[in-house]
């Protein structure tokens, strides 16, 4: 779950030195819960047009699954254990969204910020307010998650135009 674009804020820093995406790793244990959600996704990557997708999302203490369906086919499962990623994909899956990044997302939009916090390599920071959370990178804002009703978010990823709405 998880998507992406929007403004940087903040010291402008040169993009060849910024690190790859962030990429959590989080325990289920650690979400606080156990949860099983039906949820509709529109994501938008980088010059292409939105594609939406349901997902089915369940987490308990040992493990986190997530499926995601397009026009009622299944494009792929992902199943954390706590250790490894373990993912099925079918040949419908987009090549340009990793599995890594579709559960990270998820974590950084559903998890506890104090869960998070803990996790974050050096030079990340999250703050999070009563409607968003954004994460930021040596002072540079690169990731916002923002609530839009009681039930929905967006991911957005800055320089990047990739977007997701859940």
């Amino acid at each position: 779950t998880a998507w992406l674009a929007g403004c940087a804020s903040g010291p402008t820093a040169d993009p060849a030195r910024m690190p790859a995406e962030l990429q959590l790793t989080l325990p289920a244990n650690a979400l606080g819960c156990s949860l099983a959600v039906q949820q509709h996704l529109t994501v938008q990557p980088p010059g292409q047009g939105a594609q939406e997708l349901d997902a089915l999302l369940e987490v308990d203490a040992p493990s986190v699954r997530l499926a995601l369906f397009h026009l009622g086919q299944r494009m792929g499962t992902l199943t954390w254990d706590g250790q490894h990623l373990h993912n099925e994909l079918s040949r419908w899956w987009p090549a340009q969204l990793p599995p890594a990044q579709v559960f990270s997302d998820m974590q950084l939009a559903l998890w506890p910020a104090s869960a998070i916090e803990k996790a974050l390599p050096a030079d990340w920071t999250i703050i999070e307010n009563n409607s968003s959370r954004r994460f930021s990178y040596k002072g540079v804002e690169r990731i916002s998650v923002q609530s839009s009703g009681a039930d929905a978010f967006d991911i957005r990823y800055a320089p990047l135009t990739w977007q997701l709405h859940v």
